[in-house]
């Protein structure tokens, strides 16, 4: 059996194509979020979380992974409204996977329309079905489940199938963060509270507000909203980053109250040892908390100091008179990428003039630049019990960062560890941006916020439902080793991922590019007439090859 290794490059094809020189053409069709939902769907994945899902239903009629599986199709195509749902079953990939015993393709024999024609799961209906279980169906589901037991079944089950997968690193370590999801000023939003924002979306008081400049003061603005606090899992090199359990707060709720029940229910779903390190913000300063984690689960936390917090002005007190010497750490210096040894001279004296021309420009603009961290300055204070709200003996990092442009900022971190390197609880804090970026990409580009009811329940579905369908993406991304995806918006992925119709595949010398019908049909009417001439001998001839019979082998005698 010989083998033939083909190259994706289109600008080379379309460039022979142009000229009328293929050697060969198809029509293919790349498909990956069919693929999506065969391995979750054929494996049963899904059919194990839909066997422990908190159904309010007594009578199922329609299984529970077909549920889960809309509304997951939902929210990789950013639909949250379930009115799309008939449109995104047309066009998905969910369609695919279901495969040939539900899914027919029927044609009108007068206006030889073709239509899909779906088997459903009952015989209820006296029409044929559009959709393989009506979008009110996947509504008033989701409505009437209960958001507690929601968010504890995630909590539970989910991050339980996480483990069975080895989805969690060994290193261990988790990341508890709130965040505020803003709705529009509509008070029948169910349980939101309004409250005034600065500038950075942080709340502020009416004295706070009063004391702020009337520049900042102007920016200020009252806001509707809900809390959320989630549990999420990195490792060091943030390759990827998974939702392990999550927790929307009706508006009289605190996020600090929730730090232990998401760390209880985490590790009565998988056991001691999974997480190791749970890295937290200020606004979980909790000693009793920090102290009871550390206690029953075994779980080192590390969490910034406060300002105002005592443990942290008898720190800098102990640093000063412990007669320990400052340890000094300064970045690597950057080493400038040589130029590409292709590149003309010429290009080189004119990119040089052009940045030293944008240079100028900003320093006429005042514009400053970014100053760089040029050295740190680090001492670990060993087995403070200073803190009486906390149970447990804490190491405390102190830390000065001096910059280029001469300005320095002293701040610290107090872990429940014994701290034998202190810069690594610097670079281990230094991951927790990883779950703001996970934000990020949830909120700005999966409609997690984009809420098309005031139901509280509805809302609660929404937020559980997106985290779980990037938290499978993600797990399928890195299992069949696509996990440099795992990191990109969703409109890019949307590109890889999504079915984006058929395409003509054109090959030239072991190398193929695609293109899209019209593409294709717009290059063919401006084809040259020597180029048409070529390329109509060579579709002539593969239409010959595919009109004649296969050939059979010899009969044995």
């Amino acid at each position: 059996m010989s083998w033939n290794a083909f190259e994706e490059d289109k600008p080379l094809v379309l460039e022979k194509l142009q000229e009328g020189f293929i050697d060969h053409m198809e029509v293919v069709s790349r498909v990956t979020e069919t693929q999506f939902f065969q391995r979750f769907l054929g494996s049963g994945d899904l059919a194990r979380l839909a066997a422990t899902f908190p159904t309010p239903r007594k009578k199922e009629e329609v299984p529970l992974w077909l549920y889960l599986s809309n509304q997951i199709t939902l929210r990789l195509h950013g639909s949250p409204g379930y009115s799309s749902l008939p449109y995104v079953l047309h066009c998905g990939g969910l369609r695919e996977a279901l495969g040939e015993s539900q899914v027919e393709i029927k044609e009108d024999p007068e206006t030889h329309a073709r239509r899909l024609v779906f088997q459903g799961f009952n015989r209820k209906n006296h029409y044929a079905r559009t959709t393989p279980c009506d979008q009110d169906f996947v509504r008033k589901l989701a409505r009437a489940t209960e958001p507690e037991l929601l968010e504890y079944w995630y909590g539970i089950e989910v991050a339980r199938y996480f483990k069975d997968q080895r989805a969690y690193d060994e290193e261990g370590i988790f990341i508890i963060d709130g965040s505020y999801l803003f709705v529009p000023d509509n008070e029948h939003y169910e349980k939101s509270k309004v409250a005034v924002f600065d500038e950075h979306n942080h709340p502020i008081s009416k004295e706070e507000e009063q004391k702020l400049p009337p520049s900042q003061r102007r920016r200020c603005r009252p806001r509707r909203y809900y809390q959320m606090v989630s549990l999420s899992h990195t490792n060091r090199t943030k390759d990827f980053l998974l939702y392990a359990g999550a927790k929307v707060l009706p508006g009289k709720g605190h996020e600090v109250h929730e730090l232990v029940p998401l760390v209880d229910d985490f590790v009565s779903a998988v056991g001691r040892g999974v997480m190791r390190t749970l890295l937290v913000d200020r606004g979980f300063i909790d000693g009793e908390s920090i102290g009871r984690i550390k206690r029953e689960h075994g779980v080192d936390v590390i969490v910034p100091l406060k300002a105002k917090m005592d443990i942290t002005a008898e720190a800098w007190k102990l640093a000063e008179v412990d007669g320990q010497p400052w340890q000094v750490w300064q970045p690597p210096e950057r080493v400038k990428p040589p130029d590409p040894p292709q590149r003309p001279e010429s290009i080189r004296r004119a990119e040089k003039k052009r940045q030293e021309t944008v240079a100028g420009k900003k320093k006429e603009a005042g514009v400053k630049p970014m100053p760089r961290l040029v050295r740190i300055e680090y001492k670990a204070i060993p087995r403070i019990e200073l803190w009486k709200e906390c149970p447990v003996p804490l190491d405390v990092v102190l830390l000065r960062e001096h910059f280029s442009d001469g300005t320095s900022s002293q701040w610290g971190l107090m872990t429940t560890r014994e701290v034998y390197d202190p810069l690594e609880i610097r670079d281990l804090y230094a991951l927790r941006p990883s779950c703001e970026e996970g934000w990020r990409q949830t909120k700005c580009y999966w409609d997690l916020s984009g809420f098309r009811s005031c139901s509280f329940p509805l809302i609660v579905s929404q937020v559980i439902f997106v985290l779980l369908s990037y938290s499978l993406l993600q797990l399928f991304l890195i299992q069949s080793d696509r996990g440099e995806l795992a990191k990109v918006t969703r409109d890019r992925l949307l590109q890889e991922l999504l079915p984006d119709g058929d395409k003509v595949a054109i090959y030239f010398q072991n190398h193929v590019g695609y293109f899209s019908l019209i593409e294709y049909s717009t290059i063919l009417l401006n084809l040259a007439e020597g180029a048409r001439r070529r390329l109509q001998g060579t579709v002539r001839r593969l239409h010959k090859a595919q009109l004649e019979p296969p050939a059979l082998p010899d009969r044995p005698t």
